[in-house]
This record gives C-alpha cells, structure tokens and sequence, in this order.
C-alpha cells in the first residue's frame, strides 16, 4: 500500500516538474520576443524602402523624413533597421512607441533576433549601405537598402540561402531594374518585394525609374492591390514570385 503511494507521489512530482519546465521555456521564449504559436508574418509597405514586418515583434525598416512626398507611417515599433544614414532612410523620429535601433556595422541581436549585417556600397561618393538579414518565424529575410553597386561573389556568400528579399530597383542612386534582376535571379528567393522606385507620391528630387522596367519580363508577378500582404513559411510560393504592394 505504501508503495503504491510512494509510486503516485513520485509520479505527481515528476509531473509537477515537468509543466514548471515547460512554462519556464514558454517566459523565456516571451521575454526574447519570440511567440512560437503565431506564424503568420504580416509585411506592409509604406512607400520607398520603408516596410513593417510585425507578428509578436514590430520591425520597420529605413524610415523617411517628409520630404520624400509619402505620408509619414503613424505607427509603433520595437525594431528600426537602418539601412545607412540618409534622410530617406534614418527618420527614426516617424515612429512611436520605444524602439531599439540596428544601424552601423556589425551583427547585432535585438529581442532574440540576430540582424546579420553585410557590408555594401551606396554607390561612389555615397558611403556604405548595410544589408540586413534575419529569420523571423523560419523565413529568412534580407533588406538590401540602398545598395549602390553590384554584389561580389564574397557578398553572395556572406548573405546565402534567403527565401524573401527587400531590394531597389529605381537606379540613379541604387542599382537599376537589371541589376537587380540579376542579383535576384541568382538568389533565387521565393517572394521579391522590389523598393526604392519611382511613384505618383514622390517629387522631382527623385530622379528614379518607376518599377515597369524591373517587372518586365518577369514570369511570375502578383499585384497584391493593398500595403500589407501576410506570410507563412509553409505557404510561400514554390518559385520566385515578385509581390507589388500598394503604399496606401
């Protein structure tokens, strides 16, 4: 009889142990930033290469400033990328909330999310550009700013296997629409978000091709018709497939 009990209270114990593990590894999972039982990933445009990717976590890349002719995002965030230090691209001041910022050099990991950045170039005169790349519920991500000039090879292989890419295709002040082609094609990436073009809203002191070049083509394009488009890892496209978001 005592035995029997002594089984059970071991057992209880056991048990007892094993949920205050589980609960544990669920708080440290929270405090990271990282929800594992949300895996959508909603992406929305707010115009030039301005983008939130918010799930558990808020991550808006390369704010602008007004004077790039787009409404200003009224939105909160826990994440700012920053691409490199142009008004276009740093307007920290457009989003609310307490963010913390990855700009600069070097790899850096915010609320469980490591920023691998590979150092590019604006284009001469222009200074460097930072890509960013990061995983977010299994899809790994890669902004490319305002990259300037072709890759090399060394850059291909510092940035490797990425399923969904931000990259500009207006050319004068970043690569052009086949640049950008080439870049993509040899990523090979399952969604391309193409950025950094010419649109209605902008004014004349951006001298950029608007996003028909980059389109053309292209045998898979789906023309979302709104800002925001959500993802899941299990249901992105089989083959490269370039998403044209709307900015409003």
């Amino acid at each position: 009889m005592f035995k029997k009990i002594k089984i059970s209270m071991l057992f209880y114990g056991l048990f007892s142990l094993a949920l205050i593990f589980s609960f544990a590894q669920a708080q440290k999972k929270e405090e990271k930033g990282v929800k594992m039982d949300n895996k959508n990933i909603t992406v929305r445009w707010f115009g030039h290469s301005c983008f939130m990717l918010s799930n558990s976590v808020k991550i808006v890349t390369d704010p602008f400033d007004k004077s790039v002719g787009y409404p200003l995002p009224e939105v909160s965030a826990d994440i700012i990328l920053i691409s490199h230090e142009h008004f276009d691209h740093n307007y920290v001041s457009a989003i609310s909330g307490k963010p913390e910022l990855v700009r600069g050099a070097g790899d850096k990991t915010v609320k469980g999310i490591t920023f691998k950045e590979v150092k590019s170039s604006h284009g001469t005169g222009r200074g460097d550009n930072h890509i960013r790349i990061w995983e977010l519920e299994g899809i790994r991500f890669a902004h490319f700013g305002d990259l300037g000039v072709d890759l090399t090879d060394s850059q291909f292989k510092e940035i490797g296997s990425v399923d969904v890419v931000f990259i500009p295709v207006g050319g004068y002040f970043t690569i052009d629409a086949e640049q950008a082609t080439k870049i993509v094609n040899k990523l090979n990436p399952r969604i391309v978000f193409p950025m950094h073009y010419k649109t209605p809203a902008m004014g004349s002191n951006f001298p950029i091709s608007g996003i028909e070049p980059f389109l053309k083509g292209k045998k898979n394009i789906n023309k979302v018709g709104k800002n925001s488009v959500a993802l899941k890892k299990d249901s992105l496209p089989e083959e490269m497939t370039v998403y044209v978001l709307e900015y409003k």
